[in-house]
C-alpha cells in the first residue's frame, strides 16, 4: 500500500472515529464536493434558499436544546463553511446577510455566533482577498501572511492533537518538495498545549515550513487567529493565490495537490507575461 493510500485509509478511520452529535449540523447542509476540475462552482438563488431554511431548522432546535450555545454556533459555522465551497454573487450575499441580521435581531442570544458567521461571509469565503495575518512562528520570529503575495500560499490550520492533520502530511510534504523553486509557500497556524511543544513536534516529525503559534484561548479551540479567521474545528485550509485572493476553502489530499498545481501554474503565467510586457 503506497503511502497516500495509507494516509487517504486512515483520515477515513479518523473521521469515523471522530464523529460526534453535532456530525448532524454538518450532514443537514451536505456533504461539500469539489468537481475534478476544481472550478468552484456558483450557487443558485434557490440554493440559497434550501441553506437558509436548513439554517433555520438547525437553529430552531439548538435554542431548545439543553446545550444550546455550543449548537447553535455549530450551525452557523457548519452553514458558513457550506457557503464556502461555492460561490455567492453580489445579491445573495447580500440576502443571506440580512437574513442573519433578521435572527440576530428576534434572538439576540445568537448575536455573537451571528456577528462571527457574518464575519466570515464577509472576508473569508472564495474570492474574497485574504485578511492578514501578523504574528510570531514558533521560533517567535514576525510573520505575516502579505508578505507573501505573488505566491500561492497553503494556510494550514492545525493542533498537536488533531489526527486528520498529521494525515495530510504526506500531502504537504510532496507540495514542499515539488515547488520548492516556484511562487509558492505551505504556511501553519498552530495551536497546542504550548509553543515549545509545537516547535519540537516540528522538530521531530519535521513538515518544514513556517507557522504562527496561535495561544490557545479558554474554553475555545485555538487561539485570536483562529478566532479571527472562525475556525471551530482542525484542520482548516485555505489555497490563497498570488493576489491574496481565497481560491479554495478546505481541499484535502489529491484535490489538494491539483488546487495548488493550478494556481501555481496561473502564477507562472502571469509573471511570464509581466516579464514580457516590461520595456
Amino acid at each position: 500500500m503506497t503511502i497516500w493510500a495509507r494516509a487517504g485509509m486512515a483520515a477515513v478511520i479518523v473521521c469515523a472515529l471522530a464523529a460526534e452529535p453535532r456530525a448532524q449540523s454538518f450532514a443537514a447542509f451536505g456533504a461539500k464536493t469539489t468537481p475534478a476540475t476544481l472550478v468552484v462552482p456558483a450557487f443558485t438563488d434557490k440554493d440559497v434558499g434550501g441553506l437558509l431554511t436548513t439554517l433555520d431548522r438547525l437553529l430552531s432546535d439548538a435554542l431548545t436544546s439543553k446545550t444550546r450555545e455550543s449548537d447553535t454556533r455549530d450551525a452557523l459555522w457548519q452553514f458558513a463553511r457550506r457557503l464556502q465551497s461555492g460561490k455567492l454573487s453580489a445579491e445573495q450575499e447580500a440576502r443571506v446577510v440580512e437574513h442573519l441580521d433578521r435572527t440576530a435581531s428576534a434572538h439576540q442570544e445568537t448575536s455573537e455566533a451571528i456577528a462571527s458567521t457574518r464575519r466570515m461571509i464577509d472576508q473569508l469565503m472564495v474570492g474574497k482577498t485574504a485578511p492578514d495575518i501578523l504574528g510570531t512562528d514558533l521560533e517567535g520570529r514576525p510573520l505575516k501572511l502579505s508578505d507573501y503575495r505573488s505566491k500561492v500560499v497553503v494556510l494550514v490550520f492545525s493542533a498537536e492533537w488533531c489526527a486528520i492533520c498529521k494525515a495530510q502530511a504526506p500531502y504537504e510534504r510532496f507540495l514542499l518538495e515539488r515547488y520548492a523553486r516556484w511562487p509558492f509557500a505551505l504556511l501553519g497556524v498552530q495551536t497546542g498545549s504550548d509553543r515549545e511543544v509545537a516547535r519540537r513536534l516540528q522538530v521531530t516529525e519535521p513538515v518544514a515550513h513556517r507557522a504562527w503559534w496561535d495561544e490557545p484561548r479558554d474554553g475555545l479551540p485555538g487561539g485570536a487567529i483562529a478566532g479571527a479567521w472562525n475556525v471551530l474545528g482542525y484542520p482548516a485550509s485555505y489555497v490563497i493565490d498570488g493576489e491574496g485572493v481565497i481560491r479554495f476553502v478546505d481541499l484535502r489530499d489529491e484535490d489538494l495537490l491539483r488546487g495548488v498545481r493550478q494556481l501555481v501554474e496561473a502564477q507562472v503565467d502571469l509573471e511570464q507575461k509581466k516579464t514580457r510586457r516590461a520595456p
